[in-house]
């Protein structure tokens, strides 16, 4: 049997079932086959393509190359024909997204709802930067929404909203009567700030420094949520996107010369015209423009 004959059998579903999980038990499990059966099917897929799909690494297995490329084009014949019989049946396609907690819960939520309401099945998948570019790269997912510089020139993409960092303080602190402040305003402050190693923590720690500003760390917490509940609860001040809105007694101020927050929608050429559908829907309403 030939490569391509092959490639229009179930043999392409099985190989991005074991793609996914790279393991023949968990994808015999999901497949409803023995663990030969699908070991032997793999093998004849790799023997007509004449290439290794797969290789060992240590105690687990790891895809080749080809074994990557055959898994995205696997993965975007099974998004087809999800597509296919959405249309036959006149509904809308489902779409995979993928971003961050924060991303999620403050800058495309309203738009997810709006997909909803469409009747376009949703699904999303939480992940940093580099796992959901990584995913929609691979074909697991369909957009991903990331922060900061633009998704790299393989993927399409487009801005959907830009926001100021903002300083939230108590609505009692001297600073939250001002319409902005500066860098140099925080001057002496204790903030709740994210761990070391995240790009927002980096970008800030750089500022204050440059502008010769002492400050202290009152807690180190992960997700724009914590850093807003613990200045809620008066640890200390923190600075968040724009995005986030505030609780309760506590005031957002824009902060002048910090750079704004740029969000993106990233996805591959092969599913432009889904992405085109649904960013109507996913661009926040009232983004800072």
């Amino acid at each position: 049997m030939l490569g391509r004959d092959l490639l229009e059998a179930d043999a392409v579903r099985a190989f991005e079932v074991f793609a996914e999980h790279r393991s023949f038990t968990a994808a015999a499990a999901v497949l409803h086959l023995s663990q030969p059966s699908l070991h032997a099917k793999i093998g004849r897929l790799q023997t007509a393509l004449g290439v290794p799909l797969y290789e060992r690494h240590g105690r687990g297995l790891r895809l080749t190359v080809a074994g990557e490329r055959l898994a995205v084009f696997a993965r975007d014949a099974g998004r087809r024909a999800d597509d296919l019989v959405a249309q036959l049946h006149a509904g809308a396609a489902p779409i995979t997204l993928a971003a961050g907690r924060g991303t999620f819960r403050w800058v495309v939520s309203d738009g997810l709802r709006r997909l909803g309401a469409t009747g376009r099945p949703v699904r999303v998948r939480t992940a940093d930067r580099e796992a959901a570019l990584g995913a929609v790269t691979s074909g697991q997912v369909d957009v991903a929404v990331v922060a900061h510089d633009r998704p790299p020139p393989a993927l399409e993409s487009r801005q959907i909203a830009v926001y100021p960092q903002t300083l939230v303080v108590a609505r009692r602190h001297p600073l939250a009567r001002r319409g902005s402040v500066r860098v140099v305003d925080l001057d002496g402050l204790a903030l709740v700030v994210p761990p070391p190693e995240r790009v927002h923590r980096r970008t800030l720690e750089r500022a204050l420094g440059d502008a010769g500003v002492s400050w202290q760390v009152a807690a180190e917490v992960d997700g724009w949520d914590l850093l807003v509940h613990f200045a809620a609860i008066g640890l200390g001040a923190t600075v968040v996107n724009g995005c986030v809105r505030p609780p309760r007694g506590l005031v957002a101020v824009p902060i002048e010369d910090l750079p704004v927050v740029r969000y993106w929608a990233a996805w591959r050429p092969e599913r432009g015209a889904l992405a085109d559908d649904v960013l109507e829907h996913l661009v926040p309403a009232q983004a800072p423009a």
